[in-house]
């Protein structure tokens, strides 16, 4: 048996996929079309939205038709944050294994009110998770789109 004093490490070496892991950085830019993959898998987000000098986040469940995001809320501050300013901030984020990922949408926000509108938003499976009257639809068109994949430490 070796010994460290021998020179020899008492470690198993590690697998080609940890090697290969190692050689990562730590931090790497996603393209556009993954982070949408990562948005198509999402159902929970984080929303933020300005309030006169302050900075609101709100959690929300979404879904994406691969172009833009699609949430309900119940009239209230929200809601009417959105109005007075339409320029919002989402975030989604995930960990998984030795790594994670961010994706942060930047875009505007409007109110939908037409019947087609909102059925299409339903089609696309957007329920609210809790029982509560949620009857606004909104919709968030991108202006910015990024995302970065994380290796985690052990």
């Amino acid at each position: 048996m070796s010994t460290p004093e021998q020179g020899h490490p008492m470690n198993i070496a590690k697998s080609h996929d940890q090697q290969d892991e190692a050689k990562q950085p730590p931090i790497q830019e996603l393209s556009e079309q993954e982070s949408w993959d990562l948005l198509k898998q999402a159902r929970f987000a984080r929303l933020a939205t300005r309030d006169g000098d302050e900075i609101d986040i709100t959690p929300l469940n979404i879904v994406t038709d691969g172009e833009r995001l699609y949430f309900r809320s119940a009239k209230g501050t929200k809601v009417l944050q959105l109005q007075l300013d339409p320029h919002v901030t989402v975030e989604i984020d995930r960990a998984t294994g030795s790594e994670a990922h961010s994706v942060v949408v930047r875009g505007t926000a409007r109110m939908l009110t037409e019947t087609e509108d909102i059925e299409r938003v339903e089609s696309l499976g957007l329920r609210p998770w809790l029982e509560t009257e949620k009857l606004e639809f909104v919709e968030i068109t991108p202006t910015r789109v990024t995302g970065r994949k994380f290796r985690l430490g052990h």
